[in-house]
């Protein structure tokens, strides 16, 4: 090995010990060290750079999940919550959602299970709770109810999961679904502004419900990119046992995949949606209504054409008016006086008398008529007795 004199310099024979490149000396260590050291700075910013890239590429992250999500109940009857979405986003798609919500209400109805129905939009109202579907009349009240859900409807037209997850904690169930497009844009029943986010208050409100033993699940339904985080974060980080997602076209097949697994039985063993039944009641109700309504008009236009008829009562006749006793003895004198030419006296006066021959008069006096024996007039009238011998 060569050595190095005290002036730093090679000896002039170092060119001998590399034929091939006269002139050429071997490097000092001290400049491989130095060398070694730029190379593993080198690949330190690599790994850095890559990293920071890595960071700045990567998606925003949700809400921290708290508190671990229960496992499936994995029995029945259930007490099952179902949250529909009736936000402005889902007026599209809300008809399947209907139609899946029925047929998950029949899909429990050999069970004695209760469900209960929650709709959200800005804010969230109860549908219907604690229904139990085993009972016919109760479950097809139910599924009347969900018919008349609507788009924005008494719910505004926002998307507040958290006041509907709150709206849940009112009520001891053992599954939550939530059923949405996965965008939280409002919090707070009233909705507020402020100082929390839409998905921070509905991870604290879904954590309440979990630390009290339900168990929350979400089916999202035609999601943007990367909304499914949303929903992880309300539920829990397992996709296709905390969150489910899919096309409108699949939300009945999830709903009644989530409705096995808190049964604990295989999808062939829930019950398959009810046929449609002809509400005879209903319509025998609304028949004998209109027959009513006809009757009541048809007897309104009668009265009202009919003439009115006065009947009046009839008079009786009062004491007064009682006609008089006939009296005999005044009735026979007048006829006397008429035999006897005596004129009746009259209301203008008058002596009464005939006049007598030459007084006044050129019209000589009528010859006297014969009078007719009067004496009847003086017997008594005949009494009952006597015409009845």
């Amino acid at each position: 090995m060569d050595k190095i004199g005290t002036s730093g310099q090679r000896p002039s024979n170092c060119g001998n010990h590399y034929p091939g490149s006269p002139g050429h000396c071997p490097p000092r260590c001290g400049d491989q060290r130095e060398r070694q050291s730029k190379w593993g700075s080198s690949m330190l910013g690599r790994v850095s750079a890559a990293l920071l890239a890595v960071a700045l590429v990567a998606p925003p992250a949700t809400a921290e999940q708290a508190v671990p999500n229960p496992p499936w109940p994995a029995r029945c009857p259930l007490a099952v919550g179902l949250l529909i979405d009736q936000s402005g986003s889902m007026s599209g798609r809300f008809g399947e959602v209907r139609q899946a919500t029925r047929n998950v209400v029949d899909a429990l109805r050999d069970k004695p299970s209760k469900v209960t129905i929650i709709g959200f939009g800005t804010v969230a109202r109860t549908v219907r709770s604690d229904v139990d579907v085993s009972d016919d009349d109760s479950r097809r009240q139910l599924k009347d109810d969900v018919d008349l859900l609507e788009v924005g409807e008494g719910t505004g037209s926002a998307t507040n999961w958290e006041a509907a997850l709150a709206a849940a904690a009112a009520h001891d169930l053992d599954l939550v679904v939530l059923v949405t497009d996965g965008v939280p844009t409002a919090y707070g029943d009233p909705a507020q502004d402020g100082p929390d986010t839409p998905l921070a208050a509905a991870v604290a409100t879904a954590d309440r419900l979990k630390s009290a033993g339900t168990r929350v699940v979400a089916v999202g339904i035609d999601l943007a990119t990367g909304a499914d985080g949303n929903l992880a974060a309300v539920t829990g980080p397992q996709a296709e046992q905390d969150y489910f997602i899919g096309e409108q076209s699949s939300l009945l097949r999830r709903l009644y995949d989530i409705m096995a697994s808190a049964c604990g039985v295989p999808f062939d063993a829930l019950a398959k949606p009810e046929p449609a039944v002809f509400p005879w009641r209903n319509a025998l109700l609304a028949a004998l209504a209109v027959v009513v309504a006809i009757g009541l008009l048809a007897f309104l236009l009668y009265r009202r054409r009919r003439v009115p008829v006065r009947v009046d009562e009839p008079v009786r006749p009062t004491k007064a008016d009682a006609p008089s006793a006939i009296d005999h003895a005044h009735l026979a004198q007048r006829l006397r006086d008429s035999g006897k030419g005596v004129d009746a006296p009259h209301s203008g006066g008058g002596t009464g008398r005939s006049s007598e021959p030459g007084e006044g008069g050129d019209d000589p006096t009528p010859p006297a008529r014969r009078s007719m024996p009067l004496d009847f007039l003086d017997r008594k009238p005949p009494t009952k007795k006597d015409n009845n011998p």
